[in-house]
């Protein structure tokens, strides 16, 4: 039996919906699959023509979105070898944003589990599909692994204007020009919603529930020399904005880097970016810091080995 807590991410912030315990059964097939949640004309599913781009071979707007989507999605199953399939229930629906700002989208896992057979530590929460892959079963059977929205309003009037999304599979700078690279932010966001995250609250230092998480477990700060699980609410609260301070220190990012990773935390505290990416100072560029920076890439860096540190 595991204990499972549902959640829904908005904007990079973590909100507790219900809680309950529940059994599983094997989901057959892996790989991470894109589920289409948008409706009839819109999002996904949007008729209006377009001409093949990047290697997407779409024919319409809405085609290409989940074109872009899955391949996006199969960069990771590459990566992550996962044992259980995981579903991300996704949508390209308007959302916040104005000429010169927007929000692009977020994801997130749906549940998170713990005291699950298989699970690396006890009492311990994990993303909905860590811990499928861990225990080797579809412990929420009845739900998606994660979700994500992201933005049908960029590039036109009012919101990023003249800045649409780059729905290319190649990263082309050439081709990108003024336009954002879909792949590139799905890649990074898909990411958070496997593992690259903390459930602690970033502005109080609060575990979620009173326990830890598994992202939690290998964050280490210098100026104290304690990893966060051993840290009260207060010292993690100031450790999120201890800038140079908060470490990665997992053996497998260690080993690649080599050397402890710096972690974001600037101060004042960025809810939704704080903690849960590398810091912005790394040299060379990482998809994981919290803005995607030039040229564009879709190869997840450093953190491949982090997503190992975690049990992947």
């Amino acid at each position: 039996m595991s204990h499972v807590q549902y959640i829904q991410k908005l904007f990079g912030l973590f909100i507790m919906v219900a809680a309950l315990a529940v059994s599983g059964h094997v989901n057959a097939g892996a790989g991470i699959v894109i589920i289409n949640a948008d409706g009839p004309g819109e999002g996904f599913n949007d008729p209006t023509p377009a001409a093949s781009v990047g290697g997407n071979p779409g024919i319409t707007l809405g085609q290409q979105r989940l074109n872009a989507f899955q391949f996006a999605a199969n960069i990771w199953s590459g990566l992550l070898n996962n044992r259980v399939r995981i579903e991300v229930e996704a949508r390209f629906d308007p959302l916040s944003c104005g000429a010169t700002w927007a929000v692009l989208g977020s994801a997130g896992t749906n549940t998170v589990h713990r005291d699950f057979p298989g699970a690396g530590f006890a009492n311990t929460w994990y993303h909905q599909a860590l811990a499928n892959h861990l225990a080797n079963i579809d412990l929420a059977p009845a739900n998606r692994d994660m979700s994500a929205t992201f933005n049908s309003s960029i590039g036109g009037a009012g919101c990023l204007t003249g800045m649409p999304w780059y729905l290319g599979y190649d990263g082309d700078i050439a081709d990108i020009g003024n336009s954002i690279d879909l792949v590139a932010v799905l890649v990074h966001e898909i990411a958070h919603g496997v593992g690259f995250s903390t459930f602690v609250d970033e502005t109080t230092g609060a575990r979620f529930l009173s326990r830890n998480d598994i992202f939690m477990r290998k964050l280490h700060d210098h100026s104290t020399n304690k990893l966060w699980p051993s840290m009260t609410n207060t010292q993690r609260r100031l450790s999120a904005i201890d800038t140079g301070d908060l470490h990665w220190v997992g053996t497998n990012v260690v080993t690649t880097a080599p050397g402890h990773v710096r972690m974001y935390a600037p101060n004042p505290v960025e809810p939704g970016s704080s903690v849960s990416h590398f810091d912005s100072i790394l040299t060379p560029n990482q998809l994981m810091e919290p803005f995607i920076t030039d040229p564009p890439v879709h190869n997840p860096g450093l953190a491949v080995p982090l997503m190992y540190d975690l049990g992947w």
